[in-house]
C-alpha cells in the first residue's frame, strides 16, 4: 500500500476506509506539497468509519414506513430522523430551499454557484459523526430512515447518484433494515397522494423502479409490512434483533405521541390489516401484462394476480 508523506513528516495511508479506493503511485507522484496537505487535512475530517454505530431504515413511500418507523421511535434511547437524504432534490424545488436556517446542505446546495454532490455527502458525514458521537456517550441510538422515494421514483437518475446506504458505507458502522409491502398497494396510494414524480407513472415502470432499490440494498434483512400489522409485537421484535435495538415491550402505548413526517397513509394508531384500496379493470391488465411486475411480486413473495 502506497504511503502519503505531508510535508510535516507525518504519514497517511494512500487508501481510506471512508472512500474505499487505493491512490496509485503515480497518481501521489504528481502532486505537489500542497496538495497533499490538503488532501491529508480532508482525510483527517471525514469519518473514520470507526465511530459509532448507525442504524438504517429503508423502503419506498406508502409502505407503512411511517407506521413502523413509530415503532423504532418508541423504543428505549432511540432517536429516529425521518425521511434523509442529503441529495434529495425534492426541497431545491420548492420556497423550503430559501428559509432553511438549520440546514446548511439545502441551502448551499441551493445557493446561486450551489456546491456538488461530493461536498453534500462531506457536510452529511460531517455532522452525522457529530451526533452519532454524541448520543453515544448518553447511550442512545441513531436510526436514519432513508427517503428512497428522492432516488428512486422522482426524475433523477438513480444510477447516477450514490444512495443513503452507499453515502455511509465504510463512514460508519451500520445496521440496516428494508421493509417492503405489496406494489400494488403502495403503487395505489401514491397515484391517491398525486405522488406522480416519474414517468411514465404505470405499475410497470413502477416495478422496475422497485427492483432497483431491492438490488441496491441485495443482502439487506427484509420485514414484509402485511407480517407487521398482522403481528406487531412479535415483528417489532424481530426488527429491533436486526437492528440491534433494545426492545420496549410496551411500545405500542406510546407510538400514539411519535409523530414523524412523510406519514401519509390512512390515519389512526390502531395497528391491524386494512382492505386494498379500489382498484380499476385497467390496472388488473396492466399487472397482467407487465414483466417487470410479475418478477417483482416474484421476488418479493407477493401474489401478482389481482383477479
Amino acid at each position: 500500500m502506497t504511503a502519503l508523506t505531508r510535508h510535516s513528516g507525518s504519514t497517511l495511508s494512500g487508501k481510506d476506509a471512508s472512500w474505499g479506493s487505493e491512490l496509485p503511485a503515480e497518481v501521489i507522484s504528481r502532486l505537489s506539497r500542497q496538495d497533499l496537505s490538503a488532501l491529508a487535512k480532508r482525510l483527517e475530517q471525514r469519518p473514520s468509519g470507526a465511530g459509532p454505530v448507525v442504524r438504517t431504515i429503508h423502503h419506498f413511500a406508502c409502505t407503512g414506513g411511517t407506521l413502523i418507523s413509530r415503532g423504532l421511535q418508541s423504543q428505549p434511547n432511540t432517536m429516529l430522523l425521518s425521511e434523509v437524504d442529503p441529495l434529495s432534490t425534492i426541497q431545491l424545488k420548492t420556497q423550503r430551499s430559501r428559509f432553511a436556517p438549520t440546514d446548511p446542505v439545502l441551502l448551499a446546495r441551493a445557493a446561486l454557484n450551489p456546491i456538488g454532490d461530493d461536498t453534500a455527502i462531506d457536510m452529511f458525514l460531517a455532522s452525522l459523526d457529530v451526533l452519532s458521537r454524541a448520543l453515544h456517550k448518553v447511550g442512545r441510538n441513531l436510526v436514519l430512515r432513508d427517503h428512497a422515494h428522492s432516488q428512486f421514483c422522482t426524475d433523477v437518475d438513480w444510477k447516477a447518484r450514490p444512495s443513503l446506504g452507499g453515502m455511509l458505507r465504510g463512514a460508519f458502522p451500520v445496521h440496516s433494515l428494508v421493509t417492503v409491502r405489496h406494489p400494488v398497494d403502495s403503487f395505489l396510494a401514491l397515484d391517491r397522494n398525486n405522488w406522480r414524480h416519474f414517468s411514465p407513472f404505470s405499475l410497470d415502470e413502477y416495478a422496475r423502479r422497485y427492483t432497483a432499490f431491492l438490488d441496491e440494498y441485495d443482502g439487506v434483512p427484509t420485514i414484509r409490512y402485511e407480517r407487521f400489522v398482522s403481528d406487531p409485537d412479535e415483528t417489532m421484535r424481530e426488527i429491533c434483533r436486526h437492528l440491534d435495538l433494545p426492545y420496549n415491550q410496551d411500545w405500542k402505548a406510546l407510538i400514539s405521541i411519535m409523530k414523524l413526517s412523510g406519514d401519509s397513509g390512512r390515519r389512526g394508531d390502531r395497528i391491524s390489516p386494512r382492505p386494498r384500496r379500489e382498484y380499476t379493470a385497467e390496472l388488473s391488465e396492466e399487472a397482467r401484462a407487465s414483466l417487470a411486475y410479475r418478477e417483482l411480486c416474484d421476488r418479493m413473495g407477493y401474489d401478482a394476480s389481482l383477479d
